[in-house]
């Protein structure tokens, strides 16, 4: 069983197999609020939804990782640094999902190339062109008008802060994978998940929310346990492993899909709807997203 988990996840697919499963992988994230809010109906805050979609993920992996990653006592700090990192972002991208925007939320996150590049810079001196902090400040500008922040007064949707605080914490855990590559991918996805969970449960306890009933979660749990570790977690693994031998630019530009299946299956099954200017900040996002990633790609290619 072990063996052939390795073999699936673990091996290094052709270059256009590795795009095509980092596109569709990326375009199933794309319809994660549409489990996670049928659990929520099943009488479960969204801050324990959240936790579910975790903590089983992470109760599926330990039998498979947890007896290496004890032994890896060398990448320990930076496993769970990466993990914790993006375990964060995975907790307020999900708790987004659940409570605001379906679009507004996948959209702010994928600002994630604005932060990476500014983590980049300051944490590994890494330097940029003139084409690719224009691209930050369209990015940014995109964000503005997304979350309809007014520059004479500043407000805003505070759920929207969830996609984009989301993203941030996404973007450092990706700074510090690229930092060390040497570090298990299978430690740091299994370290996400735990970490996740926890976090979310805490969250969800120190904010009052009420425990579900013993009947709730029993209800609720094979359709939580099928979404996120049947469906949801080999996509998850694939992406990290991908994203060890594929261009980062690359891999940021085919997870684009997911912005563009949570949009269309928000406005047709939640009658999402954004103004004229929201969606001048969509364009402008995902012109960032295109623009950092085929930059990089060239980059890497020279």
């Amino acid at each position: 069983m072990i063996a052939m988990l390795t073999h699936v996840f673990g091996r290094r697919y052709a270059h256009h197999h590795a795009m095509l499963i980092v596109f569709l992988a990326s375009a199933l994230w794309g319809v994660l609020w549409i489990p996670m809010r049928y659990t929520e109906s099943f009488g479960l805050s969204g801050l324990w939804v959240v936790t579910m979609f975790h903590l089983l993920p992470a109760i599926a992996m330990c039998p498979f990782v947890i007896r290496a990653y004890i032994a890896d006592r060398l990448h320990w700090f930076i496993t769970g640094l990466a993990g914790g990192l993006m375990g964060i972002g995975f907790v307020l991208y999900g708790l987004g999902l659940v409570v605001a925007s379906v679009t507004k939320t996948t959209v702010l996150f994928y600002l994630t190339p604005v932060w990476a590049t500014l983590f980049a810079y300051i944490l590994l001196s890494e330097r940029f062109g003139f084409g690719r902090w224009l691209a930050i400040i369209g990015g940014i500008t995109g964000c503005l008008l997304v979350m309809r922040v007014n520059p004479f007064a500043f407000g805003y949707d505070n759920a929207d802060l969830l996609g984009l605080m989301s993203g941030m914490a996404w973007a450092a855990g990706s700074v510090v994978i690229r930092r060390y590559p040497k570090a298990d991918f299978l430690h740091i996805t299994f370290m996400q998940y735990l970490v996740g969970g926890l976090l979310a449960g805490g969250a969800a306890m120190f904010m009052g929310d009420a425990i579900p009933a013993f009947n709730h979660v029993v209800a609720a749990l094979p359709v939580a346990f099928l979404a996120s570790a049947v469906v949801f977690l080999p996509s998850v693994l694939l992406i990290f492993r991908i994203m060890q031998y594929l261009s980062p630019g690359l891999v940021g530009i085919l997870m684009l899909s997911e912005v563009l299946v949570a949009a269309l299956s928000s406005w047709l099954f939640l009658h999402e709807t954004l103004t004229a200017w929201q969606w001048g900040g969509v364009v402008a996002i995902l012109g960032t997203g295109v623009f950092v990633g085929l930059t990089e790609t060239s980059a890497e290619s020279d």
